[in-house]
């Protein structure tokens, strides 16, 4: 437990505050990021059963940071298909973390990480990719921190009025 924070895998008792925390990620990307993204998706089917399923199974990666037994962040991983011009290997993403604001810069996230790298390794994952936002400076200097490199840019043009 550092800093009196205490990080365990997350149990499906955990998903409405999961669900709570992936709604501020988005509304935060969304403001600051992304404005295509879709803020019903969090609390519609989609998202309760993405997160849901992440969570029971096997292929799935889901732990919560609780402080004082309140949950006050989480992340959000797993196996993947990777697209079938890729070579034949195993692959995995981080998919979504989110740690409340006052909470971050104490290592909680470097730790959530580094917990997803060893269930990579004991699952025999080949590659781990995350996607972050080209605008999003502070996440991309912190996966670079943790040992992410530049792999692809995706650029994107928005048409219409």
């Amino acid at each position: 437990m550092k800093n009196n924070f205490k990080i365990r895998k997350a149990t499906i008792r955990d998903l409405e505050d999961i669900l709570r925390l992936n709604f501020e990620l988005f509304k935060k990307e969304y403001r600051e990021y992304d404005k295509s993204l879709n803020l019903k998706w969090t609390y519609g089917p989609g998202g309760k059963k993405f997160l849901r399923n992440r969570i029971i199974k096997k292929n799935g990666f889901v732990e919560v940071a609780e402080k004082e037994y309140k949950i006050i962040g989480y992340f959000c991983g797993g196996i993947q298909e990777r697209m079938f011009y890729r070579k034949k290997a195993k692959y995995a993403e981080i998919e979504n973390m989110f740690i409340e604001k006052k909470y971050r810069r104490k290592g909680l996230g470097t730790a959530l990480v580094k917990n997803f790298i060893d269930w990579c390794k004991k699952n025999k994952v080949d590659y781990i990719s995350v996607s972050v936002s080209a605008k999003n400076e502070l996440g991309l200097k912190f996966y670079r921190r943790v040992g992410f490199e530049d792999y692809t840019l995706t650029l994107e043009r928005k048409l219409g009025k």
